[in-house]
């Protein structure tokens, strides 16, 4: 996401092609900075919602490569979800994208949202989560981690099993 001068986007643009797969020229500064914190409002809650899946599929002793199959066979499917799930699947959380990292990019995207007076209510609750997430030391973990604040949730309600029974009440 290139924003700035159109002269000044086309001298760097030709610099970063060897690093990135396209560029999509923005408009005018701040453009880019608004364009990627609207693309992470999209890409934190599809993660920590990702996660939650994992966790409930888990909790419910379904097999995990199944589950994984069935998501990336699903309309759903994407280059990030794909290896999201395959990282809470083998419960790998190797950095890519780290806990702290997006953590602040969380607060940023919240922030921008403030700022226009806008409601950001999913990223009010991934923040708490990744939050959470930093507080069980998680931090330098890749942002797939978030599971671990989900699982610290369902063990503080005393549900600590790892197979659970439907109830048919809402929480």
């Amino acid at each position: 996401m290139l924003a700035g001068e159109p002269a000044a986007v086309q001298e760097v643009r030709p610099l970063l092609k060897p690093m990135c797969h396209e560029t999509v020229i923005c408009g005018a500064v701040p453009t880019g900075l608004l364009m990627k914190l609207s693309v992470n409002t999209f890409l934190i809650p599809m993660v920590t919602a990702l996660a939650e899946a994992s966790h409930l599929a888990r909790r419910y002793g379904l097999d995990m490569k199944q589950f994984q199959a069935v998501l990336d066979a699903g309309p759903m499917a994407s280059n990030v979800s794909r290896v999201k799930v395959d990282k809470l699947v083998n419960e790998d959380f190797a950095v890519q994208a780290s806990i702290l990292d997006v953590l602040k990019n969380n607060r940023l995207a919240a922030e921008a949202a403030r700022n226009a007076n806008l409601a950001s209510p999913l990223l009010d609750v991934c923040f708490d989560l990744y939050t959470e997430t930093v507080g069980l030391g998680h931090g330098q973990a890749d942002m797939a981690a978030v599971v671990h604040a989900i699982e610290a949730r369902t063990e503080a309600r005393g549900n600590g099993s790892r197979a659970c029974e439907p109830t048919g009440r809402h929480p």
